[in-house]
């Protein structure tokens, strides 16, 4: 028997469960069916003949039809000299012979068919050749659709997958952790590498993230970085290496032998995504696309963050300037405000409160006094005791801050603290005398911050009073004045060291931006 010798290179290649098919269909017809590549090489074997004739006779006999068949191009038949017929017909592709079909049926006595049926069988397995053709083609198809239907699900399930889980306000490690562990899961591959340039405010150093089993360190992802970011920036498209090689020195020749990478651009290279060795074959096109449209997407999502880290630089910005507007009225208060904003944030922070209402209760320390704007200079600095109107003046500075702030959107959530820092437990605090749960923890938290520090500065009216003293008043007016669980939290940190911290002079550039802040 011959063995089928067709290569993967062949149109034929693929075709022997089609053809395999017909042999049985034409079988039990009485036909017996071979198939032959243009060479004479045997894609599905000959059979022995009824007759029962030595099979290699037959078998030289059906390949000579064959190969006239394709010198011909056209269908031939003839009359063995062993009793049988034999008819074939070629096999075409794109228009080219590329195989012949050969049946063989005997012709004796009693026969199921004569010579006579020669023609007609001719015409049958013609188009029965092109109906299993036309089904191979369309399987093929179907096959690549459904490949290429399912490598585009995964791609827009990533895709959204990823947009769903950025946010503008969202951390840039946070998202691009997200990104690289897609990668590996999608893409199959060993590992990703992603690196994202410092941008102040928003990303204030350099992001380097490496995720996946890859036998390297950070520091050689680095390198890897380093070694493909000037080809990417000369090539100015993805680059593909499927044979990547490495100096001996650098730790990347034995871990990294096939990657892909793509740019991310801002205006101009901002970073890079990598893919590191496929677990099965190789890149290619396809995964450029995917890792490209990955890409496209964390672009937007770092401008959206660099655009909103300005926004809020600018915000942090002016109110600092506000807060500074009213230190600069009194010169005994100077710098009161940040270090309300200060104390706030740190005891938001130890309550456990989230990064995002963290960051509002430190802009409402920042101007809670920002109504004081509407306060005469001669009341607001006065050294002695205040008379009974001046008082009242005084205490309409936390509406004041309200009205002062309320057209501004963004400001809204703090509003509730600037308003309510000065109200109390026991109902005597004010504008509104509100009782215990009642006033919002904002004005809470922001009250005691603001009572601390006016005990621990100096003041017109007298010299900051001791820690000690600090802390035995505190105590006194809990809980009438002060949020019980708050002065706990207060008092069990390092006063001495809390009251050196806050007076610390400002540094040139101020954290305006916890590292963490989210909403």
């Amino acid at each position: 028997m011959v063995r089928r010798t067709t290569t993967s290179s062949s149109p034929l290649a693929g075709m022997e469960t089609a053809m395999g098919r017909l042999k049985v269909e034409l079988g039990r017809l009485g036909l017996i069916l071979s198939i032959w590549d243009v060479q004479g090489r045997a894609v599905i074997p000959y059979a022995p003949c009824p007759t029962g004739d030595a099979t290699a006779l037959h078998e030289r006999e059906a390949r000579d039809l064959a190969a006239m068949v394709v010198i011909h191009g056209r269908p031939q038949q003839r009359t063995s000299s062993y009793g049988c017929c034999l008819a074939g017909v070629p096999i075409l592709h794109r228009r080219r012979t590329v195989g012949t079909a050969v049946v063989c049926f005997h012709l004796h006595d009693g026969a199921r068919y004569s010579l006579a049926d020669a023609e007609s069988i001719l015409h049958l397995l013609g188009g029965l050749v092109e109906r299993e053709q036309a089904l191979h083609v369309a399987q093929d198809e179907l096959t690549n659709l459904s490949s290429h239907l399912a490598a585009t699900y995964e791609e827009l399930s990533l895709l959204h997958r990823f947009s769903s889980r950025m946010r503008v306000t969202g951390q840039p490690r946070e998202s691009l952790r997200d990104v690289l562990d897609d990668l590996l899961d999608v893409m199959n591959i060993e590992g990703a590498v992603g690196l994202v340039r410092a941008r102040p405010p928003g990303i204030p150093q350099d992001i380097l993230l490496l995720a996946g089993a890859l036998d390297l360190n950070v520091d050689q992802a680095g390198l890897l970085a380093s070694w493909v970011t000037p080809r990417l920036a000369k090539a100015r498209r993805p680059i593909l290496d499927n044979h990547f090689t490495a100096s001996e020195g650098s730790g990347l020749h034995h871990a990294v032998r096939q990657l892909v990478a793509v740019p991310l651009v801002d205006h101009e290279p901002i970073g890079l995504l990598l893919g590191v060795n496929k677990r099965s074959g190789e890149f290619n096109s396809a995964d450029v696309k995917l890792l490209s449209a990955i890409a496209n997407q964390a672009e937007v999502i770092l401008a959206n963050n660099r655009l909103y880290a300005d926004l809020q630089d600018l915000l942090m910005g002016v109110l600092h300037a506000l807060s500074a507007t009213i230190d600069a009225k009194d010169p005994y208060t100077h710098g009161h405000s940040r270090r309300v904003a200060m104390l706030s944030r740190r005891l938001a922070e130890r309550l456990g409160l989230s990064a995002g209402k963290t960051q509002e209760i430190y802009q409402a320390g920042l101007l809670h006094d920002i109504g004081k704007i509407g306060v005469p200079e001669h009341v607001l600095c006065k050294p002695g005791r205040l008379t009974e109107e001046e008082f009242q003046t005084i205490k309409r500075h936390p509406g004041l801050g309200a009205k002062i702030l309320q057209g501004i959107r963004q400001l809204d959530p703090i509003i509730a603290g600037i308003v309510t820092h000065h109200e109390r437990p026991d109902g005597g605090g004010y504008p509104r005398g509100l009782f215990g749960d009642d006033i919002p923890l904002e004005g809470r938290i922001v009250g005691l911050a603001d009572v601390f520090d006016a005990m621990t500065s100096d003041r017109a009216y007298r010299k900051a009073m001791e820690v000690h003293h600090v802390i035995e008043e505190i105590r006194r007016c809990c809980p009438m004045q002060f949020d019980k669980r708050l002065v706990g939290i207060l008092l069990d940190m390092d006063i001495p060291a809390l009251v050196k911290e806050l007076r610390a002079e400002d540094r040139t550039q101020l954290a305006l931006v916890p590292e963490d802040f989210t909403i």
